[in-house]
């Protein structure tokens, strides 16, 4: 492209942005922005065939015309998501979308003009892609996976497991938690005879729900067991995830990434709170962006056969069942991987495309069996609906922990005896508000410094230089597109869940860096960048490292302690759960629940309202029962209570005024059923209930009180009955 078409794109793209600053809707943007980039094209084609050059011009404009105009549409103009008669309830909202899809759009940008350098001038790489340093005898291999398994259980999964034992102090245990009961209250709905996740609804993926189930079920039906059981399948989350950094990376790097767990933001931080901490969420992104950096640039260049393709491809549809964070983030990794480590594979662009095909078909094909299997065929537009339902409002800035209200900074000022005196206090997550902000500039720098590699000097370094810059390359586009999910969110749990691969992308940067810059002033400054981020992560993160250390010699003492608290809770499954036993199977733990001040009342209300149902589904008109069920979700699941419209988290399932005005309606819809309510009731709610009788049926409403007035039943019935 010459200056003369360089400067003519620029204008346009300015054009756009102004344009956009200026337009007040989507349709109106695109009137206009269309015509501009149209009429920008035109005159770059014209003088590229004036001055003989093919089309190699116009295929770069329309790529950075499109990218100008997609940040514009998707990031600038005013959401669809939420209409302007519509408003939030409950959380908050601030619009992130100019930095994400920002974040996004400029990764996308490096990669298109890497593409376009390797295909469009002809410059892709023919080199061999490097043999693996690291292979060796299957033998070794399975000694050295086995061997970070234990690692890793010993770190990171036995001080987990040891978080399920409680003690018997006087408050309840951390897992009396909404987070907790979110799930246990869909669980509680499909014990009842409710669909999966269509019946039971909740944010964390249909895979996910039916994997705590059987969990759940197998430790023991109680918020004590699911605790036990989310804490069961982190562990082997962990595990597993080290045992693939092994494999494709080596025994090295997977230590140091045990040692980055622990010095940088990580699940390990989060691994314990449960129903939060489902970490079958991101661990599929992770897993794939090493595994396709290995089968592009490393050693499993010569493995690129269909069966492979379609494992691949197997493992994305899975992890898309399990969570939309599996869906779309895998979808991203394939995307970026292809884009970035295309050219430099060797591969021709006919075969990358049909290795995306592959890789999707097979993952479309995986996802469709699952869910026809668990929830039927006919389902299957229905749960795709419903795991898409949060992610448009999530991009458009709903959310419930906003970082940026509060930067975590407090100064204040006074003048005593004349002279000025000022205090500055950091937040406790001013760390984190930090580095979350600071790694776009650096992932993008990162991403930006590889692709420059892979497309000039990937042909000419040695072996062992691309054997490592092949490990870095996953590493990278795996940590790059988890960063998003911390972006999208912004708060503590949110930066340290989906960090699967944060720390070891920090800890191999400088490394990178070394071996695959050129000597010079930049290359200087970006050592001293990186080396100075260790070194502050070594400082904040040393008394961490060294009670994880002490811990290490109570090993065995610890292992025992845990299998015995595991084994404990499972001989408690066949017991008939009361109110306290559905806390808490063991008697020790149930003391604190049980003198609770709000114990009796919560007892006699359950025991009321089912004698009154006697077995007919319930909507809870009621938020707040008192300081122990403070949730609709702690009332579903300890009331063993059926909910008519399957929302039994309103506060998780209902964001926009207009899905409250969607549940209202459906539950007032139901021909038969009953409606709890009291004083303190949604009124909307109420109302439409009461009006929605239809001939021939009658409305049997009885007040609840017992030691007080709890409030009172409505329940539709048949006049023939």
């Amino acid at each position: 492209m010459t200056r003369q078409q360089g400067l003519i794109c620029l204008a346009a793209a300015a054009l756009m942005l102004l344009e956009v600053a200026v337009l007040e809707s989507r349709l109106a943007f695109l009137v206009a922005g269309l015509p501009t980039a149209a009429v920008a094209l035109a005159f770059v084609h014209w003088m590229a065939r004036r001055d003989g050059r093919g089309h190699a011009s116009l295929i770069y404009g329309v790529g950075l015309l499109g990218a100008v105009g997609g940040y514009c549409y998707l990031a600038l103009a005013p959401s669809g998501a939420i209409s302007p008669q519509d408003e939030v309830i409950d959380w908050g909202r601030m619009d992130k979308r100019a930095l994400v899809f920002g974040y996004l759009g400029i990764a996308a940008f490096i990669a298109f003009h890497w593409l376009w350098v390797a295909f469009v001038q002809g410059t892709a790489s023919v080199a061999r892609p490097p043999g693996d340093v690291t292979s060796s005898r299957w033998p070794v291999r399975l000694q050295g996976a086995l061997g970070i398994a234990v690692l890793t259980y010993c770190w990171l999964g036995l001080p987990a497991l040891r978080s399920a034992e409680v003690g018997g102090g006087m408050g309840l245990a951390n897992f009396y938690d909404l987070h907790a009961h979110v799930h246990l209250s869909a669980l509680q709905q499909i014990r009842l005879g409710a669909i999966p996740y269509l019946e039971a609804q909740t944010q964390y993926g249909p895979g996910n729900q039916l994997l705590l189930r059987e969990l759940t079920d197998f430790v023991h039906f109680s918020n004590h067991g699911f605790l036990a059981a989310n804490l069961l399948l982190n562990v082997a989350c962990v595990v597993l995830f080290f045992v693939v950094v092994q494999q494709f990376l080596g025994f090295g790097w997977a230590v140091a990434g045990l040692v980055a767990w622990i010095l940088w933001p990580s699940p390990a931080e989060r691994i314990d709170l449960a129903g939060w901490a489902v970490l079958t969420r991101w661990i599929v992104v992770a897993i794939l962006a090493l595994w396709l950096a290995w089968l592009l640039l490393g050693a499993g260049a010569g493995r690129r056969g269909w069966p492979t393709v379609v494992l691949a491809g197997m493992l994305w549809g899975a992890g898309g069942f399990l969570s939309q964070e599996n869906l779309s983030g895998g979808l991203l990794v394939l995307i970026f991987s292809l884009a970035l480590f295309g050219p430099a594979s060797g591969m021709t662009p006919q075969r990358l495309a049909k290795f995306a095909g592959l890789f999707v078909l097979a993952g479309g094909a995986t996802f469709v069996a699952l869910v026809s299997a668990f929830m039927g065929p006919a389902h299957l537009f229905e749960v795709v609906s419903r795991a898409n339902a949060k992610s448009s409002l999530v991009m458009a800035g709903v959310s419930n922990s906003i970082w940026s209200d509060n930067l975590g900074l407090q100064f204040a000022w006074n003048i005593v005896n004349g002279r000025l005196q000022t205090d500055l206090r950091v937040a406790g997550e001013f760390r984190e508000l930090i580095l979350t902000y600071a790694l776009v500039f650096v992932l993008l720098l990162a991403i930006g410094l590889l692709a420059a590699f892979l497309g000039r000097r990937w042909r000419t370094a040695d072996e062992p230089t691309r054997a490592f810059c092949a490990k870095f390359a996953g590493v990278a586009v795996g940590a790059f597109v988890l960063h998003l999910f911390s972006l999208l969110r912004s708060d503590t749990s949110h930066l340290a869940g989906p960090s699967f691969l944060l720390g070891l992308f920090l800890l191999m940067l400088p490394v990178y860096l070394w071996r695959c810059l050129a000597p010079g002033t930049a290359r200087t400054v970006l050592m001293v960048m990186s080396v100075a981020i260790i070194a502050e992560a070594l400082v904040s993160g040393r008394l961490e490292v060294e009670r994880r250390v002490a811990g290490l010699g109570g090993v065995w003492r610890d292992s025992r302690a845990a299998l015995d608290l595991y084994d404990e809770l499972r001989s408690h499954r066949s017991d008939v759960s009361d109110l306290a036993g559905l806390y808490s199977p063991l008697p020790r733990v149930q003391a604190a629940f049980r003198n609770h001040p709000d114990f009796a009342e919560v007892d006699e209300f359950f025991g009321l309202l089912r004698d009154r149902l006697k077995g007919r589904a319930v909507e809870l008109g009621s938020y707040r029962f008192d300081d122990l069920v403070a949730h609709p979700d702690t009332a579903y699941f300890l009331g063993g209570l059926r909910s008519l419209s399957g929302i039994t988290s309103p506060k998780n399932s209902l964001w926009l005024r207009s899905e409250q005005e969607a549940w209202i309606a459906r539950v007032a819809g139901m021909r038969s059923g009953c409606l709890f309510f009291n004083a303190a009731s949604n009124k909307q709610l109420v109302d439409a209930w009461m009006r929605s009788l239809k001939p021939p049926q009658i409305m049997e409403i009885e007040p609840i009180a017992g030691r007080r007035e709890y409030g009172t039943l409505a329940c539709k019935v048949s006049s023939q009955e």
